[in-house]
Formats: C-alpha cells, sequence, structure tokens
C-alpha cells in the first residue's frame, strides 16, 4: 500500500487496468481491501448512467483522496466484493462477468503483491 498524508489526508496510489470492454478501471489496494473506482464500475455495468446520477443511488461507497492530473480529489470507490449490490441497477450477467474478470485478473496481482 502506498500512501501520502497532506493535511491530514491520506492519499492513495491507484492502478489502472484494461478491461475487455475497453474501459479502464482503476483500483485501490486498502488494508481492508481492493476499491475500484465506482465510475468505472459504472461505466461497464451500467453506462447509460452518468457521474451525477450515479451520486443518489443508496450504495455503501468509500470516499478516497488521490491526485489525478496533478490535482487532489475525492473518488468514491466500492469494495470489490460490494459490487454484487449492485444487482437491479445493471444486467446480472454483466455484473458476474465484471466480478469474475476482476477476481481472475486483478485481485491475484495484488494478493502476490502484499501477502
Amino acid at each position: 500500500m502506498t500512501s501520502r498524508k497532506i493535511a491530514m489526508k491520506k492519499v492513495w496510489t491507484f492502478w489502472e487496468f484494461d478491461h475487455p470492454l475497453g474501459s479502464t478501471v482503476r483500483v485501490i489496494s486498502t488494508p481492508l481491501g481492493l476499491e475500484i473506482f465506482a465510475e468505472d464500475v459504472f461505466k461497464i455495468i451500467a453506462p447509460e448512467l452518468n457521474n451525477e446520477k450515479i451520486v443518489p443511488i443508496n450504495i455503501h461507497s468509500q470516499e478516497r483522496y488521490v491526485v489525478i492530473g496533478e490535482q487532489l480529489i475525492i473518488v468514491k470507490t466500492l469494495n470489490s466484493g460490494g459490487v454484487y449490490k449492485l444487482r437491479g441497477i445493471g444486467e446480472e450477467q454483466v455484473i458476474n462477468n465484471f466480478r469474475q474478470w476482476t477476481r481472475s485478473k486483478i485481485l491475484p496481482i495484488f494478493q502476490k503483491d502484499f501477502l
């Protein structure tokens, strides 16, 4: 886990992965597990929703500070297991495929590096 503190805020490093549907998925490895940028998840499982429409949806997310384009911003992240709770927002098969991709392609990298 790599992080810095800026004015008492933890700034997380994120990694980018290319999803087979052509989107980039950004992830953060936290002590509690893998977290995925909510915006990236929704681009894949519910592309008709934009960021403004995601906010009112009652899902459990974390707010993390990251640096993007030399700016410190807050992003919403979802625990990798929390993606299952999005049923009803996107097609179940798309959600299952996303979870399988996360488990098979991303999780093993972090398990190998951080165990």
